[in-house]
């Protein structure tokens, strides 16, 4: 009778192994084995999802995440073919509200960098001056463009010609003296702000920022973009959320771990060391500008909403999803 127990219960034993083996990742954290897939373009904007990889967070968490190089990343977390993408708010919203699959379940940080970037020896000393003249920006919605825009034409009746061009190009317009300006996001700011002419003197500056004055009066202008304007957020595809919550849920805490220890040194030469590896700029633009990169989870659900706002006005969505941009399974845990 002994020996008839001790066999069934090492049968009971091999058979629990057996399915713990076949359904890997079924375990008490809610984990489920598979894959993440990140859809990722190249900014140290996402620097807590490089820290996050590389410092093995994720792999703490027990998750294994890909991250793929694309300049598609909303369409691919759309279709199905990733999961996460990080990415401006304002190119997550349309297919929100259009009603496609995917989701705000997290900020990446506060606030906003981008600003506008002129020659040194601008005509520019007023937003009224930038009436009619073209600055580079990446897009029409742009998070930055779109609050600098906002500001000119509501306080000061005015507004002016985009040229629709990515940070490099705009860079490079700026040297070429295409266009009058450009608003550029970090790092590129601090790179532009490097550049020195032949007398070794810096040839661009940055205006109406909140930390500059334009006009040399002494006093500091107030910053067209806004207070803290919420910057990127991660975003996912429906369906992952709704079968492999545990997986979100764990990639989150990941990144809130990789944000800590960004936080506590944003120019730690390990930290600048992954940025470097995955932004190919100036390293010195990198430790400039890293400190200014507020990373958090929390998502600012005003200001996203407020961006909704916008997009309704410009004609790209004809209504505000509200609440509904952001996954309900993170209220409590990002907003």
């Amino acid at each position: 009778m002994k020996k008839t127990w001790c066999f069934i219960l090492v049968l009971t034993a091999f058979s629990v192994a057996l399915w713990a083996d076949g359904d890997k990742g079924k375990t008490a954290s809610g984990l489920s084995g598979k894959k993440v897939i990140v859809a990722d373009a190249n900014s140290t904007h996402h620097l807590n999802l490089y820290v996050a990889y590389e410092k093995g967070l994720f792999a703490k968490q027990g998750l294994e995440v890909e991250i793929q190089q694309t300049n598609a990343g909303v369409a691919a977390v759309v279709g199905g073919e990733a999961d996460i993408v990080f990415n401006c708010p304002t190119g997550v919203i349309t297919p929100i509200a259009k009603g496609q699959n995917i989701i705000i379940i997290s900020q990446v940080k506060i606030p906003c960098t981008s600003v506008l970037v002129v020659p040194v020896d601008t005509a520019i000393k007023t937003p009224k001056d930038l009436n009619n003249l073209q600055i580079a920006g990446l897009s029409t919605t742009c998070c930055a463009v779109i609050a600098i825009r906002n500001t000119l034409k509501e306080q000061y009746s005015t507004d002016f010609e985009l040229v629709t061009l990515a940070p490099g190009a705009a860079l490079a317009a700026l040297e070429a003296k295409s266009v009058k300006g450009a608003i550029l996001e970090e790092p590129f700011v601090a790179q532009a702000l490097l550049i020195k002419d032949a007398k070794g003197n810096p040839k661009y500056r940055t205006v109406f920022d909140g930390s500059s004055d334009a006009n040399g009066d002494g006093k500091i202008d107030a910053n067209l973009a806004g207070v803290n304007p919420p910057c990127r957020t991660i975003n996912a595809n429906t369906n992952f959320i709704a079968t492999r919550l545990g997986d979100a849920k764990a990639f989150i805490a990941a990144i809130d771990e990789a944000d800590k220890l960004i936080r506590s040194n944003p120019i730690a030469p390990e930290i600048v060391d992954i940025a470097e590896k995955y932004v190919k700029v100036p390293r010195q633009a990198i430790i400039n500008s890293n400190p200014k990169l507020g990373f958090q989870i929390k998502l600012d659900t005003v200001g996203l909403k407020g961006y909704a706002d916008d997009l309704v006005k410009q004609g790209a969505i004809t209504k505000n999803p509200g609440d509904a941009l952001f996954a309900p399974q993170f209220k409590g845990i990002t907003w």
